[in-house]
C-alpha cells in the first residue's frame, strides 16, 4: 500500500469521515470496493472551505494491494447542469489534492450519480473537454452512473 488512505484519514477531521455515500435521495453503494478506504463528506462543517467554494458531495480514497484510487463523487437526484456538476467535482479534486502525499500514484475517477433521465444536451455537455475534471495531471471525463449503482462497477471499468 502507498499510504493514501492513512494520509487522507489523518488530514481530515474525524467528524467528516462517512460510512455511506447518500444525499437527497441518491446513493452509491461502496460494497465490493477496497476495504481499506476513507470516505469524506465534503459538506462537513469542520472542513476549511471558502463559504462559496464549489465542491462535490464525497471523496472516496481506497487501496487494494498496489491499486489505489481517488473518487470525487457528486450525487444528483433531480435535474442538473453539466457545467455546474463539473465545477463541483473539480472543487472536490482541488481539495483532495492538498491531502494526498506528493509522491503517491493512483487512478482518479470523477463520478456523477443521477436519479433521473439525463437530457441529451447534458449528456453531450458532460463529454466536452471543457467539462473534464483533473487531479495531478490526470484529466478525466466524468463517469455518469445511476443512483444505487455500486462504485465497484465504475472502478472496475476504469481500471
Amino acid at each position: 500500500m502507498n499510504g493514501l488512505v492513512v494520509a487522507v484519514s489523518e488530514r481530515v477531521h474525524l467528524d467528516c469521515h462517512a460510512t455511506l455515500c447518500s444525499k437527497d435521495g441518491c446513493s452509491v453503494s461502496l460494497q465490493g470496493t477496497a476495504s481499506t478506504r476513507v470516505v469524506v463528506d465534503l459538506d462537513c462543517k469542520k472542513l476549511e472551505f471558502a463559504p462559496r467554494q464549489k465542491r462535490c458531495d464525497y471523496l472516496v480514497v481506497g487501496e487494494d494491494g498496489d491499486d489505489a484510487w481517488v473518487v470525487a463523487m457528486e450525487l444528483k437526484s433531480g435535474r442538473f447542469k453539466a457545467t455546474d456538476a463539473a465545477r463541483q467535482l473539480q472543487g472536490g479534486a482541488d481539495m483532495v489534492d492538498s491531502w494526498l502525499p506528493w509522491n503517491s500514484s493512483f487512478r482518479f475517477v470523477p463520478v456523477l450519480a443521477h436519479g433521473r433521465t439525463v437530457p441529451r444536451e447534458e449528456q453531450k455537455a458532460l463529454r466536452r473537454s471543457s467539462n473534464r475534471v483533473s487531479l495531478r495531471g490526470q484529466e478525466k471525463q466524468i463517469e455518469l452512473i445511476r443512483c444505487e449503482t455500486p462504485l465497484a462497477a465504475v472502478l472496475d471499468a476504469s481500471a
